[in-house]
């Protein structure tokens, strides 16, 4: 019955990535993962998806010059706040 359940949970981590980003790993990605629309900035929609339990308050926080989008640079820099180094595909 475990090993079902860990499949279970393996396909959808797979299926939906970022299910279990926040809880698990934190909030730590690669930035081009979040921008789904390739335009060189997350807005909290885009972050709201990826990380399916995100705060509104860690994007905001993210979000250093407060024009409603995480830009690459913001990105690293927030992780790095929190330790989190660079993630390898």
């Amino acid at each position: 019955m475990k090993r079902v359940i860990l499949t279970i949970l393996l396909a959808l981590n797979l299926a939906v990535p970022g299910v279990f980003a926040a809880s698990e790993k934190g909030y730590n990605s690669h930035f081009g993962d979040m921008d789904t629309n390739n335009d060189k900035g997350v807005t909290w929609e885009e972050f709201k998806a990826f990380f399916a339990q995100a705060e509104q308050e860690k994007f905001q926080e993210a979000d250093m010059n407060k024009d409603g989008k995480i830009d690459h640079g913001e990105w690293h820099k927030f992780k790095d706040k929190y330790g989190y180094g660079h993630v390898n595909k």
